[in-house]
C-alpha cells in the first residue's frame, strides 16, 4: 500500500511540476534560466521505482501461489 501511495504523491508532484515548466516554456521562452536537475526527473523516477517494486510484488505474489505470470493457476 504505501508504494501505491508514493506513486500516486509522485504522479501529482511530476503533473505538477510539469504543468508549471510548460507555463514557463510558453511565458518565458527561452528567455527563462532552466534547471539541468529539474524536479519532473525526479518524480519520473521516484514513480518508475515504486512501479518496479509493484512488479516485483506481484511476480512474487504469483510465484508463491503457483500462478503464471497472468495470475492463472499452473496445473
Amino acid at each position: 500500500m504505501a508504494a501505491l501511495r508514493e506513486i500516486e504523491v509522485n504522479l501529482v508532484s511530476l503533473i505538477k511540476a510539469a504543468k508549471e515548466t510548460q507555463s514557463r516554456i510558453r511565458t518565458d521562452g527561452l528567455e527563462h534560466n532552466y534547471s539541468q536537475n529539474h524536479d519532473c526527473y525526479n518524480y519520473a523516477v521516484k514513480v518508475w521505482k515504486n512501479s518496479m517494486r509493484l512488479a516485483e510484488l506481484k511476480k512474487l505474489e504469483h510465484d508463491v501461489t503457483g500462478c503464471d505470470r497472468d495470475g492463472r493457476k499452473i496445473k
